[in-house]
C-alpha cells in the first residue's frame, strides 16, 4: 500500500512527487523493436501509443482525495490529466507549468500569473477563480481530502489546517483578475516550501464543481469519467484494469506527439514478462509499479530496455493502531522483534536501505544519532513483560496484495512477532479494501508505505493528530506543537533542532515501525524518446515524448 504524504500513500509524495502509477495483450501492445543496442521501432498496428504497467489499480480519479482514488495509482494517471502551477524537475529545481510567472512580492506574499492560453479541455479558460475554488474546497472541514497540508502555509486556516467555522473563503488567496492572484502565507516561510507544495496541488474546474456538496465530493460521477481536464492528455475510459488516455490536441504547451497513453494493471510478476515481450513499454515505478528487486538483473539484461535507478524518500512501514495498542512499550517491543536487516538483505537484494524514523538517511533534516531499533528479540520479550502483554491476545495483521516484496516481508514480520510471544493473524486484502480498513482505523497492524517532500513539514500529514494520513490515530500534543513551530521558523539551524526533537519523539513513541526505503526502478523501451525516471519531473514534458 502506498501513500504520498501522499498516503498509501503515503508516498509521493509525495511527494513530491513521487510520481506514481496507473492504465490484454493486443490492446496493450507497446513499441516493439529489434534486439540489440539499436533503438526499437514501433509496431505497424500501434505506431503512436505508449503502454505503461502498474500493479495497483486506481479506484477513481479524484486528485483531492488520493486515498479514496487508490493513492499513487490514481496520482500517476492524474498527472497526465491535471496540470499544476509548476513542477519540480530536480531537487528544489522548479519549472513553471500553468503559471506564467511566480514572484515573491514580500516575505509573506507571492504573485501568480496564469498562462493566458491555458484552457480546460472543454474550451473554458483556466482561471484564478479555479485555483481559489479548489483551495477553499480543500480547506473546507466537510471535504474528505488527503492534500490539505499542501496549502497549510496559507493565511486563514485554523490550528487543524481547515477553514474556521462559519468562514467560506481563505484570506490567504486574493484574486486580482482572471489570470492573476496573490498567495499570502500565515508567517514568513521558505519559498521552496511554498513551491514544493504547489507542485502537487491540483486545480479542478470551478464551473464543474461549484454546486457540488463538499461532504459528498467522492460520490461525484465525474471522478469515474473526468472529462474536463487541463493536462496533456484527456481521459478516454477505464475498463478491465486498463486506463486509456488520448492526446489533448489543444494542450497549451503543445499537442503531445504520442497520441495514446495506456496504463495497464497487472501482477508484479507479469510486468517482467510483458516488458520482455514488449506488450508494455514502461513500468510506472514508485510502489504501485516498481520492478521486484529479484527481477532487476533480468530487466537490465534486456537489450531493448534502458534502465534507471533513482533514490527515493519513500519508506515501507508497519502502521500500529495506537488506540488498540496504547502502551508504547509494546510498540517498541515490536520494533526490536522485527529482523529488518533480513528483509533488506534477503528480499531487497541490495536495492534498499534500513529506515529509521520519519526521514530517510538522505533527507537533509535526518538526525544521524536518532534512536535505532536493532534486531533484539530478548529486549522485545523484556518490554512485553514490563507492559504485562497478554500472550493469548491475537493481533490482525493486514498485508495488501500486489507487491511481492511487501507480501514476503509480511511473512517474515509475522514469524518475528510470534517468536517473541505476540500472536499474529495475517490477512491479505486487495489494495482498495486495505485502504478502506486503514482509513476507518479497522486494523491492529498494517503494512503500508509513505513518501515525503524535501521540506521536513511533509511528514506532518502523517504524524499530526489531525493529519489526513494518520491512520494510526497517533496523538502527541508536543508533536503538533513542534510541527507548528517548524512551519514558522526560517532559520535553518533552529529549524533543524525542532525537527531533530520531533523525529526522536516519534521514534520513541513508535506509532509506526519504519522498515526500509527502496530505490525507484524504471524500465523504458529504447524506442521511446522520453524520460526514464519518475521521481522528478517525468510528467513535466510528456507532450514532447515520441516513439522512434
Amino acid at each position: 500500500m502506498n501513500r504520498t504524504t501522499t498516503k498509501f500513500s503515503l508516498v509521493l509524495i509525495a511527494g513530491i512527487l513521487a510520481l506514481t502509477t496507473a492504465c490484454s495483450s493486443k490492446q496493450g501492445s507497446g513499441a516493439k523493436g529489434a534486439e540489440g543496442a539499436a533503438a526499437a521501432s514501433a509496431p505497424a498496428n500501434h505506431p503512436n501509443r505508449i503502454t505503461i504497467g502498474m500493479t495497483n489499480p486506481p479506484l477513481m480519479f479524484n486528485p483531492i482525495d488520493t486515498d479514496a482514488s487508490g493513492s499513487n495509482a490514481a496520482i500517476f494517471v492524474n498527472r497526465y490529466l491535471f496540470d499544476t502551477l509548476m513542477k519540480m524537475t530536480n531537487p528544489l529545481e522548479f519549472k513553471l507549468q500553468l503559471a506564467e510567472s511566480f514572484e515573491q512580492k514580500d516575505p509573506k506574499t507571492y504573485v501568480v500569473k496564469l498562462r493566458q492560453d491555458a484552457n480546460w479541455s472543454d474550451g473554458k479558460p483556466v482561471t484564478s477563480q479555479d485555483f481559489e475554488f479548489t483551495a477553499n474546497l480543500v480547506a473546507n472541514p466537510k471535504t474528505l481530502t488527503t492534500i490539505r497540508n499542501y496549502i497549510s502555509f496559507l493565511e486563514g486556516l485554523n490550528e487543524k489546517g481547515r477553514l474556521p467555522e462559519g468562514v467560506t473563503k481563505l484570506s490567504g488567496i486574493k484574486v486580482i483578475d482572471d489570470k492573476t492572484f496573490e498567495l499570502v502565507t500565515a508567517n514568513p516561510v521558505d519559498p521552496n516550501l511554498v513551491k514544493e507544495r504547489l507542485c502537487d496541488f491540483p486545480i479542478i474546474p470551478k464551473h464543474v464543481f461549484e454546486n457540488a456538496d463538499p461532504a459528498a465530493l467522492n460520490s461525484q460521477a465525474f471522478w469515474k469519467n473526468p472529462n474536463v481536464t487541463n493536462g496533456p492528455y484527456t481521459f478516454n475510459k477505464f475498463e478491465n484494469g486498463i486506463v486509456q488516455l488520448a492526446a489533448n490536441k489543444n494542450y497549451y504547451r503543445g499537442a503531445p506527439k504520442i497520441e495514446e497513453v495506456v496504463v495497464k494493471v497487472m501482477p508484479a510478476a507479469n510486468m517482467v514478462a510483458q516488458l520482455q515481450s514488449q506488450e508494455i513499454d514502461m513500468n510506472a515505478g514508485q510502489g504501485p509499479g516498481n520492478i521486484p528487486p529479484k527481477e532487476w538483473e533480468t530487466i537490465k539484461g534486456m537489450s531493448h530496455i534502458q534502465t534507471t535507478e533513482e533514490p527515493t524518500r519513500r519508506y515501507n512501514s508497519i502502521e500500529i493502531n495506537t488506540t488498540k495498542i496504547a502502551d508504547k512499550r509494546v510498540r517498541q517491543a515490536m520494533a526490536y522483534a522485527i529482523n529488518r536487516e533480513a528483509i533488506v538483505n534477503q528480499l531487497m537484494k541490495g536495492i534498499g536501505e534500513l529506515e529509521n524514523g520519519p526521514y530517510a538517511p538522505s533527507h537533509p533534516y535526518y538526525d544521524k544519532d536518532i534512536l535505532k531499533y536493532s534486531y533484539d528479540p530478548e529486549k522485545a520479550k523484556q518490554l512485553l513483560k514490563e507492559a504485562g502483554w497478554d500472550s493469548n491476545k491475537t493481533l490482525e495483521f493486514i498485508v495488501p496484495t500486489g507487491d511481492a516484496v511487501r507480501e514476503m516481508s509480511g511473512n517474515i514480520i509475522q514469524q518475528n512477532l510470534e517468536a517473541v510471544g505476540i500472536k499474529v493473524k495475517q490477512v491479505n486484502f486487495d489494495f482498495a479494501t486495505a485502504v478502506q480498513r486503514a482509513v476507518k482505523g479497522d486494523f491492529d497492524l498494517l503494512i503500508s508505505s509513505f513518501s515525503s517532500i524535501i521540506d521536513p513539514d511533509g511528514s506532518s500529514n502523517i504524524y499530526k493528530s489531525s493529519a489526513a494520513l494518520n491512520d494510526m490515530r497517533y496523538n502527541n500534543p508536543r508533536i503538533d506543537e513542534l510541527f507548528a513551530l517548524g512551519m514558522k521558523e526560517t532559520d535553518k539551524d533552529k529549524r533543524f533542532a525542532i525537527y531533530k526533537e520531533l523525529q526522536n519523539i516519534i521514534q520513541e513513541d513508535v506509532p509506526l515501525i519504519t522498515i526500509y526505503s527502496e530505490k525507484n526502478l524504471i524500465a523504458l523501451n529504447k524506442a521511446i524518446d522520453g524520460k526514464g525516471g519518475t521521481i522528478y519531473g517525468m510528467h513535466y514534458d510528456v507532450n514532447k515524448w515520441s516513439i522512434r
